[in-house]
């Protein structure tokens, strides 16, 4: 076995599994930092965009929407046609949280993980959620303030 092998076999080992309150506790502040970016989110029936000067736009497209759940994508299109990083996402309104269903349709970000073979759902949920956000604090820090257009 290589270095960079035990390296990260040693590392991997040293993680301590996620739980399902860990995860939760993501979910709800996914939940209350989609609202910050989003304020309209839970009357939204609409796919919509910013229009940004210098970044690119950014688009939500609204995949189903019901009373009390509503599934989303929120993404960069990029020369037209080609999705970053493409998050689609589940809102539980009346739970008020927001929970990852894929990443650039994928519902693993690392599937060439040496050891993916040992993430269990937890540790899946946790990898996916904190993709998101950490991608809705950049997404505040660039967008907030800026006026949602109707596609």
């Amino acid at each position: 076995m290589d270095l960079e092998v035990q390296y990260l076999n040693k590392l991997y080992n040293l993680r301590l599994s996620k739980t399902y309150s860990d995860v939760s506790a993501l979910f709800e502040s996914n939940y209350q930092k989609i609202l910050e970016l989003i304020p309209l989110l839970k009357e939204t029936a609409h796919s919509s965009i910013i229009y940004h000067k210098t970044l690119s736009d950014l688009y939500l497209i609204v995949e189903d929407r019901f009373t009390h759940t509503g599934v989303f994508t929120l993404t960069h299109i990029l020369n037209g046609e080609v999705k970053k990083p493409d998050i689609k996402f589940k809102v539980y309104f009346d739970a008020q949280l927001l929970e990852v269903l894929s990443v650039c349709n994928e519902t693993t970000l690392n599937s060439e993980h040496p050891y993916i073979a040992q993430c269990d759902d937890m540790n899946i949920q946790w990898e996916l959620n904190l993709f998101i956000e950490r991608w809705l604090d950049y997404c505040l820090d660039k967008y907030q303030g800026k006026s949602w257009q109707m596609l």
